[in-house]
């Protein structure tokens, strides 16, 4: 499943969660995007490899693909709030982090 949930403010700035690589093509001008959350996985040398990777080869393609199939246990933290919970698979903590993101539970 693909999720994307973009906030636009009142004075055109941009705050956009994307699953995967945005299908949006929207002419924001001055858009800006802004991470809200981490899913990494919790052991820590899986951990350490899979920040390495995606800072080496970015969060699209195939190694970015391949980092998101890697079993668990899986970490998501919203940014902002500093919420944390760990699953057992990246599926639930993208479940979890829509749920927290769709109850308006921070300020964006």
């Amino acid at each position: 499943m693909k999720t994307e949930i973009i906030t636009i403010s009142k004075d055109g700035k941009s705050v956009e969660f994307i699953e995967g690589q945005s299908s949006l093509n929207l002419p924001l001008g001055n858009g800006r995007r802004r991470r809200l959350s981490h899913i990494r996985p919790e052991k820590f040398w899986k951990k350490a490899a899979f920040i390495l990777l995606r800072r080496w080869f970015g969060d699209t393609g195939n190694v970015a693909f391949w980092t998101r199939k890697w079993k668990g246990p899986w970490r998501a933290t919203i940014i902002s709030t500093g919420q944390t919970e760990v699953f057992e698979t990246r599926e639930e903590a993208i479940e979890y982090e829509l749920e927290i993101l769709n109850g308006a539970l921070f300020d964006l």
